[in-house]
């Protein structure tokens, strides 16, 4: 679904407009270039452009220090443990067409996604059968508190 500045996602409401702005217009590229899930191209569209406000030496009106705070050199290496054709699961990296490998177990996609997520401090998202968040963990050491399940 595209969105635009006066219909966009609940989760983007309290963004400031410019970054809200750039996030609308970097989801719509993803969903149209790719067939990234919907919540997963929020969520990735968000921090990119809290990334790019933080990036571009002008401060916005509502962002606090920590959350403009980036690892730059790692963005977009985020790992997702997905469900895959029938019982199989797949570790794909942030924003690519394709999983980089699949496996018959859970636990071994979980392994190797939670290897690559502390080799790039980036973070671990886990996903249910169902598709839903099963748990989240952040392997970077400028976020180490913020570990969900």
């Amino acid at each position: 679904m595209p969105w635009n500045k006066k219909n966009y996602p609940p989760s983007m409401k309290n963004l400031p407009a410019e970054v809200r702005n750039k996030a609308v217009e970097i989801a719509n590229a993803l969903l149209a270039g790719t067939d990234m899930p919907e919540g997963i191209a929020i969520a990735t569209a968000t921090s990119r452009a809290k990334d790019w406000a933080a990036n571009r030496g002008k401060e916005t009106e509502s962002l606090s220090p920590e959350s403009r705070s980036t690892d730059v050199k790692h963005h977009g290496e985020d790992r997702y443990v997905i469900p895959y054709h029938g019982d199989q699961w797949a570790v794909k990296k942030e924003g690519a067409a394709k999983a980089e490998k699949v496996f018959d177990k859970k636990t071994d996609a979980v392994d190797l996604g939670r290897q690559e997520a502390k080799e790039a401090n980036a973070a671990l998202t886990v996903r249910k059968k169902t598709g839903k968040l099963q748990k989240r963990t952040s392997y970077n050491p400028n976020k180490r508190g913020r570990k969900q399940s």
